[in-house]
């Protein structure tokens, strides 16, 4: 979850003006249980029933961590301070504190990540946020504007109609190991 002080955040974006849901190009559906995202794509009446992308994320280590409901995104971030003083890259909230972020970093150094957090890519390790690799929250700021649907949902069984994508696992003698592998 991301600190309650704003001013700590660096390169704040501009909150953009939110429009209609049912006109943006996608939506993001979070499987809680399954620690699995599917991008659905508007299919320009207002559906979201084609699946484009799966991701693989890390969501709440305790039950209720990240909140199940309906939310839509508020605003991004290029680095973001998070409560344990670990930083976020590439942050997008979406309800209150909770936000989808890169995996944590030591700093706002890209080559300071929390290595060992990246490896658990894929199972519920966060203090709430949705955790993802750097070009997943790259891709999500990128083409999902402020306003678009969020829903998280828990279905253990079934990750999404794409299934879940295997991440990468960093090797604890890599010498980039405090690099994102996907930055």
């Amino acid at each position: 979850t991301a600190a309650l002080q704003e001013e700590t955040t660096v390169e704040q974006e501009t909150e953009r003006e939110t429009v209609d849901p049912y006109t943006l190009p996608y939506m993001i559906m979070v499987n809680r249980a399954a620690n699995c995202i599917t991008i659905y794509e508007n299919d320009g009446s207002g559906n979201f029933n084609n699946p484009i992308k799966a991701i693989v994320c890390s969501t709440g280590k305790e039950e209720g961590d990240t909140p199940l409901g309906k939310f839509s995104t508020l605003i991004s971030y290029k680095w973001l301070r998070m409560v344990d003083d670990s930083y976020g890259q590439y942050a997008y909230r979406f309800y209150g504190s909770i936000l989808f972020h890169s995996v944590p970093y030591f700093s706002q150094d890209k080559g300071d990540l929390e290595w060992e957090q990246f490896n658990k890519l894929g199972e519920a390790a966060s203090l709430g946020c949705v955790r993802v690799c750097v070009a997943d929250a790259m891709w999500l700021i990128d083409n999902c504007p402020v306003g678009t649907m969020v829903e998280v949902y828990d279905n253990a069984d079934d990750p999404g109609p794409l299934g879940k994508p295997e991440m990468i696992k960093i090797p604890e003698d890599s010498p980039y190991k405090g690099w994102d592998p996907t930055d």
